[in-house]
C-alpha cells in the first residue's frame, strides 16, 4: 500500500515538473515570439547587418550655356574573400539565366575567376595568383584587391555574375574635362578631393552631397546574403554651380594673354571681359593659368585667381574717374581748357610730371585724357576736395571688396582721405598711391558705359540643387556713381581717346566703335618700399562705343628690357574683343563718331 502510495507520489511529482516545465518553455516562447520579438529581432540583426555607406557625388562646376567645367567620376574598387573561395569544395551556386533565373547552376572557382577576368582585363590565372598570395600570407585571409579603379558599365557586368565572395567598394575622382581654361577660377581639390581653391572651395556647401546609408545581411562565412539589400538612407547628390563664364571665350581670352606675356617677357598678365549690362564676368584670364588635373605641374603663385586677389597701382586707367567726377561736380566739362606744362611742384615736396617732354600745351580735359597727362590731370582734378575725390572712388568700388563668388576677394588699397599727405593727395588723381584688382578696374568703366550705374561683378551665377532648386547669389546693390549725362560725356571723351591717340591703328576692330584708355603705372617692390623703375601696363576699353555691350581691360606687368607693355595690353584687348563679338554675335556700331576738341 505505501509503495503504491510512493509510486503516485513521484508520479505526481513528474508530471508537475513536466507541467511547470512546460509552462516555462510556454512562457518563453510567448516572449520570443510575440513579446519581445521585436527588440530580438532588431539585436540579431545588429549582429549580422553590415552598414554601408552610400557615398554622394560631388555636383558639377559649368559655364553660362551649361558646358562641364569640373565634374566628378565615378569609380569602384573590385575585392574578393579569398578564403571564401574555397568554400564547398570551391563551388557556388547562382541563378540560371537559361532558365529565367528559377533554377541555380553551379560554378566553380576558376571559373568565376575566367568570368570575372574577361569583364576586368585580366586572365584567370592572375586572379588565381592574388588568392593564392593572400592564403599564403594569412590562410583565413578574408580581404584582397583583385582591381581597383573600374567604371560602371564593368561594375554592373560583375554584379550579375552573382559572386557572392566578390564586393566592391566606390569611390569618386574629381576630373577637369577642359584642363587649365578656367582653372584659375574653378580651383582644385587636394588629398581625399578636400576643395583647395577657388570655386571648389567658395561653393563646397552648394557641389557636397549628403551620403546614404544601406544595410545588408550576412552568413556566417560573411557573404552577403540574396535580397538582404535595405537601404535606410538615400544619397542626395551635389548641387550644380553655374558660372557666368563662357568657356569658349575663356579659352580664347587666355590665350591671348599668355601669347602677350610670352611676347614682351612680362612677369605677368590679366585679361577679364565683363557684361556691361549685367556685371557678369564671362572671361578672367591670367597666364599660366593652373590646370586642376595637374596642379604640381604649375606655378605655385600662378595657382589662385590673381584677378581678385593680387591688386597693383592702375595708374592712367584711373584719370577717366577724375574726369568723371570733375564733370559730375559741375567743375569742369569735356572741353574746359587748361594750358599744361610737363612738370609740377605745386607745393613743397609735392613733383611730379608727365610720361614725355612738352612745352605748355592748350589742350582740353579731353586732349589730357587722350595725351594721358598727370600734370593736367590733377591742374583740374585739384578743383574738387580730397573728400569728393574719395567718394567718388567709393562710388566706383575702388577700396571695396566685390562679392563675384571667389572664396576671397581683395579690396585694394584705398587710404582714407584724412591720411593722404600731399603727394598722395596728387596721385591718386591719376591712379597712383591707391591700388586694385583688374577686377574692380572693369567695374569702373562698366559703371561709365553703363549710364553711371555700376553692377557688382559677378563669376558665380546660381547653384541648383539636386532636387531642382536654383538660388542665386547676392553679388551687392547696384550704386549711381555718376548721372547719365556724366556717363554719357565721359564714353565721347574716351571714344575721342581711341580715335585721336597713338595706338588708334592698334585699337581698330573694322565695323566697331571703341572706347577706351591706356595706363602705365609705376608699382612699390614690396622688398624695399620703393617704387620699381618698370611699369605694369594696361588698356580699358569699352565696345561698341555706340551702343556699350562689353568691358575688356588687359593689364601686362613688368616687360622685359626693350618689350613694349602697352601695345601688349592693347594687342591683348583687341583679341578678346574681337573674340567676344565672334562670342556673342555682337551687331557691328551705327553712325560716325565726331571726336572732341582736343586743343583750344
Amino acid at each position: 500500500m505505501r509503495n503504491s502510495r510512493t509510486s503516485r507520489q513521484r508520479r505526481a511529482i513528474a508530471l508537475g515538473v513536466v507541467v511547470l516545465a512546460s509552462l516555462v518553455f510556454l512562457v518563453r516562447l510567448v516572449d520570443v515570439q510575440i513579446v519581445s520579438a521585436a527588440a530580438l529581432n532588431a539585436d540579431a540583426l545588429d549582429k549580422r547587418a553590415v552598414p554601408v555607406t552610400i557615398a554622394s557625388v560631388r555636383g558639377d562646376v559649368v559655364d553660362r550655356d551649361g558646358e562641364v567645367l569640373a565634374t566628378t567620376d565615378e569609380r569602384y574598387d573590385v575585392q574578393l574573400s579569398p578564403k571564401n573561395t574555397k568554400l564547398n569544395g570551391g563551388k557556388f551556386w547562382r541563378s540560371d539565366p537559361e532558365r529565367g533565373g528559377a533554377a541555380t547552376v553551379e560554378v566553380t572557382a576558376e571559373e568565376a575567376f575566367a568570368e570575372i577576368g574577361a569583364v576586368t582585363g585580366q586572365s584567370a590565372a592572375e586572379i588565381q595568383k592574388i588568392v593564392d598570395d593572400a592564403l599564403a600570407e594569412n590562410p583565413k585571409s578574408d580581404f584582397a584587391y583583385v582591381k581597383r579603379g573600374i567604371d560602371l558599365t564593368q561594375l554592373n557586368a560583375l554584379k550579375e555574375l552573382e559572386i557572392g565572395w566578390l564586393t566592391f567598394t566606390e569611390h569618386h575622382t574629381r576630373s577637369y574635362p577642359n584642363g587649365a581654361v578656367a582653372g584659375n577660377l574653378i580651383g582644385f581639390s587636394g588629398f581625399e578631393d578636400v576643395p583647395q581653391a577657388g570655386v571648389e572651395v567658395s561653393q563646397d556647401a552648394c557641389l557636397t552631397g549628403v551620403d546614404g546609408t544601406e544595410t545588408y545581411e550576412r552568413s556566417e562565412d560573411g557573404v552577403a546574403l540574396p535580397g538582404s539589400v535595405v537601404v535606410t538612407e538615400q544619397a542626395v547628390n551635389g548641387g550644380t554651380v553655374e558660372l557666368t563664364i563662357d568657356r569658349d571665350l575663356q579659352w580664347e581670352a587666355q590665350q591671348a594673354i599668355n601669347e602677350q606675356v610670352l611676347q614682351v617677357g612680362a612677369e605677368w598678365g590679366y585679361l577679364v571681359v565683363m557684361d556691361v549690362r549685367t556685371g557678369e564676368l564671362v572671361a578672367v584670364a591670367e597666364d599660366g593659368s593652373v590646370d586642376p588635373n595637374d596642379v604640381d605641374a604649375s606655378d605655385p603663385t600662378k595657382r589662385e585667381a590673381r584677378s581678385f586677389v593680387a591688386p597693383y597701382e592702375p595708374g592712367s586707367t584711373f584719370k577717366t574717374i577724375t574726369a568723371a567726377s570733375l564733370i559730375d561736380q559741375g567743375a569742369a566739362t569735356p572741353t574746359t581748357q587748361n594750358l599744361t606744362p610737363d612738370y609740377l611742384e605745386p607745393e613743397a615736396d609735392v613733383r611730379f610730371g608727365d610720361s614725355f617732354p612738352h612745352p605748355p600745351m592748350q589742350w582740353t580735359l579731353t586732349g589730357i585724357l587722350v595725351q594721358s597727362s598727370n600734370v593736367g590731370t590733377s591742374m583740374l582734378g585739384s578743383r574738387l576736395s580730397p573728400e569728393t575725390r574719395y567718394d567718388y572712388l567709393r562710388k566706383f568700388g575702388i577700396g571695396e571688396s566685390t562679392q563675384a563668388g571667389m572664396p576671397v576677394e581683395d579690396s585694394g588699397m584705398l587710404a582714407p582721405y584724412a591720411d593722404w599727405d600731399a603727394q598722395t593727395s596728387y596721385n591718386t588723381m591719376f591712379g597712383q598711391g591707391l591700388s586694385s584688382t583688374i577686377v574692380q578696374t572693369a567695374g569702373v568703366y562698366q559703371t561709365i558705359a553703363n549710364g553711371g550705374v555700376r553692377v557688382p561683378p559677378s563669376v558665380v551665377s546660381s547653384c541648383t540643387e539636386a532636387d531642382g532648386t536654383r538660388t542665386v547669389p547676392d553679388h551687392g546693390e547696384e550704386v549711381r556713381a555718376v548721372t547719365e549725362d556724366t556717363a554719357g560725356q565721359v564714353m565721347a571723351m574716351l571714344e575721342t581717346v581711341t580715335t585721336e591717340g597713338w595706338f588708334s591703328d592698334l585699337v581698330s576692330i573694322p565695323g566697331y566703335r571703341i572706347a577706351g584708355k591706356t595706363g602705365t603705372a609705376e608699382q612699390v617692390d614690396p622688398a624695399t618700399g620703393l617704387y620699381r623703375t618698370d611699369y605694369v601696363h594696361s588698356f580699358a576699353g569699352i565696345f561698341p562705343a555706340d551702343d556699350p555691350r562689353y568691358v575688356a581691360v588687359a593689364s601686362i606687368a613688368f616687360p622685359a628690357p626693350g618689350g613694349d607693355g602697352s601695345s601688349a595690353a592693347i594687342a591683348a584687348f583687341h583679341d578678346a574683343a574681337e573674340a567676344t563679338i565672334r562670342t556673342f554675335h555682337i551687331p557691328p556700331s551705327t553712325g560716325e563718331f565726331t571726336p572732341l576738341p582736343t586743343e583750344y
